[in-house]
């Protein structure tokens, strides 16, 4: 009896030992958790990668039927890990074609993603054809353009893109369908990527 008591003790201390081991064990929980002094934040563990978004100025130089200049911002930020460089955004630009007749006015927006050396990116553009006859006529398109091509970590990309009338009259017919465009987004985190502002922690409930 006294052997039977001793056994059926050892079991109790064992499961106690176990449970109260089990509770003390960490565990890694889906959201990395940090606490401020003025309140508890929480943050993914991919965030900590992602730069504080910032508006960053959109400039390049591209041709379609004719060559145009394009001028605008983005809301850029970049994700730096050793493995990779990402970037993405929305932007809001304007093409600006000139030759010797009429000026040719195409205000867009867009979403551009990046992915170490390739990118991709869609865009809605409202042309405005300015004095198309040569006696103060105008005429409108909107038209839908993906993208796709090489990028340099986001910083240039080199693309081509293929612009899809949605307007019901069929767009204008002096565009050329087929674009090609080299953009530079000028975000200066890509000069101090190490050091550059992070993304801000978003607050605990």
């Amino acid at each position: 009896m006294r052997t039977a008591s001793r056994n059926w003790l050892v079991i109790l201390f064992l499961v106690a030992a176990g449970g109260a081991w089990a509770q003390s064990t960490p565990t890694v929980p889906d959201t990395i958790i940090y606490t401020s002094p003025s309140q508890e934040v929480q943050r993914t563990p991919f965030e900590r990668f992602w730069t504080k978004p910032r508006i960053v100025p959109k400039l390049g130089v591209g041709a379609m039927d004719r060559a145009f200049v394009e001028l605008g911002i983005q809301w850029h930020s970049i994700y730096r890990h050793p493995l990779t460089l990402l970037s993405h955004g929305p932007y809001t630009t304007v093409d600006v074609f000139i030759d010797d007749s009429n000026i040719l006015l195409g205000p867009k927006l867009g979403y551009e993603v990046t992915a170490g050396l390739f990118g991709l990116a869609a865009d809605a553009t409202y042309f405005i054809d300015h004095n198309y006859d040569g006696e103060g006529g105008n005429r409108n398109s909107l038209m839908i353009t993906p993208k796709a091509g090489i990028s340099i970590l986001g910083f240039a990309n080199v693309f081509y893109g293929y612009a899809i009338p949605v307007s019901s009259d069929g767009g204008i017919s002096s565009i050329s369908r087929h674009r090609f465009s080299l953009v530079f987004n000028l975000n200066r985190d890509y000069f101090d990527l190490k050091d550059a502002p992070r993304r801000k922690v978003r607050s605990g409930k």
